[in-house]
């Protein structure tokens, strides 16, 4: 094809979250129809990588750069590598499209910038992944950051913005050029896919919850919905919860809320392979996510495709994906009693998981990681054509 992108993502694999399996799964299938593709990211440290499965990046070109500081607590959502900036900068000519992942982003935004300031040749696509918007955040430093005006002038000169979501998309709308939001779903892999969903009937409502161990994921909600279902079950040991995902600086705490709750049936496993990873997701009856904001919560679609229901916060993403009594629950942001409700309909109803998880599964089917690749194709072609 001879189309060369540079994928920019401030932490890449084996970092294991949402947005680096995403790039990933999107230059594998690039790299496959004869695109070349690099992606520039940030160094991590070697213990981050203990445990974690290998990916084959052998048709990738990865470039990583040191950070000024250490990626861990509260720097790791925020990198600030020069060398990560300025190599982008520098090498940005040497490809046709230059596309960032992850708005708005300190290091993310500085590059942008300096990009544009410069009158790079290649355009810049953005992918948010998170909100990529003030609305719906609960932390303050986002708050501050979007009053500097520094995440409008981001998308101002940004050539386009990929939006993950129809929700997503309108609210881009409202900030920025409509004629520069486009609208491309996240997808999964097919090997994700199940022909029918599968439960294991043996009385206990299996709870799975699958992201990063944060404060703004609702760790603190699930835990305290999973006490208030403990006293609303005949049995406590009716009920398990097990949490997949690496610590972003809250598992402490949350080891600490389990023990003053006493739960005795919560799991923390830590980050996990995705082969291992899927096996939970055999496992469970219903998958939660009960985040304060996302932009898609690929997480939930992964657990459509096996077959089960969810029980999701109405966040942007999740409102957009789950379609609330056919598929799963939307439930309240920040309420425990909510998700401990929802979940308790589960445990009333044998049936209601194997009528939400076949739904799940015919609404998942929609998500093709084929199409997905092919409209990013299309995508930057048409940009292409356009400067």
């Amino acid at each position: 094809m001879g189309l060369k992108v540079l994928m920019v993502i401030p932490f890449f694999l084996p970092i294991v979250k949402g947005s680096s399996l995403y790039v990933y799964h999107l230059s594998k299938g690039l790299a496959a129809l004869g695109v070349h593709v690099g992606v520039h990211t940030h160094e991590i440290r070697k213990k981050d990588q203990e445990n974690l499965p290998d990916f084959d990046l052998s048709d990738i070109d990865v470039m990583s750069f040191k950070c000024l500081f250490d990626p861990t607590g509260s720097i790791y959502d925020q990198p600030l590598s020069l060398s990560y900036i300025t190599s982008i900068i520098k090498n940005c000519d040497d490809f046709d499209m230059i596309h960032v992942h992850e708005f708005p982003r300190i290091c993310n935004d500085l590059l942008v910038l300096a990009t544009k300031k410069l009158k790079a040749r290649s355009p810049l696509i953005i992918t948010p992944h998170g909100s990529g918007l003030a609305w719906g955040s609960r932390k303050l430093s986002h708050k501050i950051y979007w009053s500097l005006g520094i995440p409008q002038k981001v998308l101002r000169i940004a050539d386009q913005i990929i939006a993950v979501s129809s929700l997503q998309a309108r609210l881009f709308a409202g900030v920025c050029d409509i004629n520069k939001v486009s609208m491309i779903p996240e997808a999964v892999p097919p090997y994700y896919f199940v022909d029918e969903p599968s439960f294991v009937d043996d009385g206990k409502l299996k709870v799975l919850f699958i992201g990063r161990i944060a404060e703004e994921k609702g760790i603190k909600d699930l835990l305290y919905a999973m006490h208030e279902i403990t006293k609303m079950a005949d049995n406590e040991s009716m009920v398990e919860l097990v949490c997949v995902g690496p610590n972003y600086g809250y598992l402490e705490e949350a080891v600490r809320i389990i023990n003053d709750l006493r739960l005795k049936n919560v799991k923390m496993l830590g980050p996990l392979p995705e082969c291992e990873k899927i096996k939970c997701l055999k496992w469970c009856d219903i998958l939660v996510l009960p985040s304060y904001s996302e932009a898609f919560g690929l997480t939930l679609l992964e657990a459509m495709a096996q077959g089960k229901p969810v029980v999701a916060t109405k966040t942007v993403g999740a409102m957009s994906l789950v379609r609330h009594l056919e598929t799963g629950f939307l439930v309240r942001i920040g309420d425990p009693e909510s998700i401990a409700r929802a979940l308790m309909r589960f445990l009333q109803d044998s049936n209601l998981k194997y009528q939400m998880g076949r739904r799940a599964l015919e609404h998942a089917s929609e998500f093709n990681m084929k199409n997905m690749i092919q409209s990013h194709i299309s995508l930057y072609e048409r940009v292409l054509s356009n400067q």
